[in-house]
Formats: C-alpha cells, sequence, structure tokens
C-alpha cells in the first residue's frame, strides 16, 4: 500500500517550540482520528512533512482530507537519493501513467546534500521517462502536462507521486484554546467550521439538538449543549475562551456587538450569501 505525504502550512513558520507543538498536536490528531476508524496505522516525521502508513490507504486519504491543519497530501512510492536507483524507480513509476503521445514533466525538489541540483535531477529523470516511453510517442512539456510525475528528495530518501489531494488547512485541532461557538442557524455551522478551521476546541452551543451531526467526520466527539440566553456568561461558566457568532455586518448594526469579559468573534463578517452557501456545501459534502 502506498504511503501518504502529508503536507502542513502555516504551522510550519512557527517558531520551533510552538512548530514542534502544533506538529505533535496534528499528529495526534491524525492517529485518533485512525483509532475511531479502527484502522491500524505508522506515523514518521521530517522536517516539514508527515508520513501515514496504514492498513486502508483510502479510509487514510478520507481521514486526511477532513483533518484540520492538513493542507494537501499524496500517495507516494519511496525510493531513495541515489541517482542510479531513483531513476530506475523513477521510469517504473512513470510507465503505467504514460499513453500514446502523452505528454509529461518531472517537478523535483531537494531538502539535504545531493551531488545534484533539483534542476539537473530533472534532467537526467526526464531523459530517462522520455527514452524508456519511445514506441509510445511521448513529449516533455513543462507548461501543461498530461502527466505531472514529482520527485520529492529528503536527505537519503525519496518519494515520487503524481497527484496531490486537498485537505480543509487551518490549524490542529485544539491548539488556540476552547470556544463556544453558537449554531441558531444554517450560518451557524459555518461559523463553528471556520473556528475548528483555525484550531479551536469547540462546544457548541445549540437549540437544535441534531444541528451539530454534521461535523461527524471533521470533528470526532464534538460536545453540544443547549443555547441559553446569555452566550457570554455560557461561554465563561464553560471555561471557554471566547464566544463565535455567525452574523453579518447587517447583524451586527440591527443588534449591536456583543459586550462582555470575553471576546466575541465573527468568523463570517466578510463573506456574502454565495461564499457561505458554498462553505455550508463543503462541510455537508
Amino acid at each position: 500500500m502506498p504511503t501518504l505525504l502529508v503536507r502542513y502550512g502555516e504551522l510550519g513558520l512557527k517558531s520551533p517550540s510552538v512548530r514542534r507543538r502544533f506538529e505533535n498536536a496534528l499528529v495526534d490528531d491524525i492517529r485518533r482520528r485512525h483509532a475511531l476508524a479502527k484502522v491500524p496505522c505508522v506515523i514518521s516525521m521530517m522536517r516539514g512533512r508527515i508520513f501515514v502508513d496504514s492498513d486502508d490507504w483510502r479510509i487514510s486519504c478520507e481521514i486526511l482530507s477532513r483533518t484540520f491543519g492538513v493542507v494537501s497530501y499524496s500517495p507516494v512510492t519511496r525510493s531513495v537519493s541515489d541517482l542510479t536507483q531513483l531513476t530506475k524507480d523513477t521510469v517504473e513509476f512513470a510507465r503505467p501513467l504514460m499513453f500514446d503521445g502523452a505528454s509529461f514533466a518531472i517537478r523535483s525538489r531537494r531538502s539535504g546534500n545531493h551531488p545534484y541540483t533539483s534542476q539537473s535531477l530533472a534532467e537526467v529523470l526526464g531523459a530517462a521517462v522520455l527514452k524508456d516511453n519511445e514506441p509510445r510517442q511521448v513529449r516533455v512539456s513543462l507548461g501543461q502536462p498530461d502527466v505531472e510525475i514529482s520527485v520529492e528528495v529528503r536527505d537519503t530518501q525519496a518519494f515520487l507521486f503524481s497527484s496531490v489531494l486537498s485537505g480543509p488547512g487551518g490549524m490542529p485541532l485544539g491548539t488556540q484554546g476552547r470556544m463556544l461557538c453558537v449554531i441558531d442557524d444554517e450560518r451557524g455551522v459555518a461559523s463553528t467550521w471556520l473556528m475548528m478551521k483555525r484550531g479551536c476546541s469547540t462546544l457548541v452551543a445549540t437549540k437544535d439538538s441534531e444541528m451539530p451531526s454534521v461535523f461527524g467526520k471533521w470533528y470526532p466527539n464534538l460536545k453540544s449543549v443547549e443555547l441559553q440566553k446569555d452566550p457570554l456568561r455560557q461561554a465563561a461558566e464553560s471555561e471557554c475562551i471566547g464566544v463565535a457568532l455567525s452574523w453579518s455586518l447587517k447583524d451586527i448594526e440591527t443588534k449591536g456587538a456583543l459586550k462582555g469579559n470575553l471576546p466575541v468573534f465573527y468568523p463570517l463578517i466578510g463573506m456574502n450569501d454565495e461564499e457561505v452557501a458554498s462553505l455550508l456545501e463543503r462541510i455537508r459534502a
């Protein structure tokens, strides 16, 4: 089964100690989601990358597609940085992807010390793939190729992949404090999801006990409580650091902003109705 190479975004820009803490939080979340799905997995790390090996890589893909903090991921084939072996492995990897008259490109990047540059590596690998597929009359196209093969070399290891799948991005759950998120309509679902994406542990406050079920695959074991009259007081009593509301700018102008001892967040304030509807579609997909 292929290894899954997982990429994350802004958490990699933090200071070393904060980055390690956030990376560990992301790894713990991925491991916990696999445990809930009853899929054994082994997770390893290199700087800037996480690798997931599991008994069912397709379920792992589904998990990663809904794990906050994951920007993208790819099923990869492992190789080594030795140019001779890497060339052989790349030719083998490319063979089933090619078809008659196909155009292709090799995208390479390196981390560590090697006797070749990223550009020279791409040239060597591209020439080998081109020669291996001469009967099919394939050609190189760096602009818009039919087949794109990525080669990522990290120290003594190398990883080959041809697809990049999207995750939700954001920050790992639990890295930004606990938030009381009010869901009193469909917009509340969208605003709550955005707070989750920012890494907040979430306590949902709602009068509709069925509403939080939409987050089943996004936030395992999400807790909800009945919405009280004063959400700021409810947040304080629930030991939350703030409140998130689904209000628009018009709502704030009409009702007046909530005031109290805790911060109030309005995640949807800069979004129009079409953008909110699109987000809701993604959440429910």
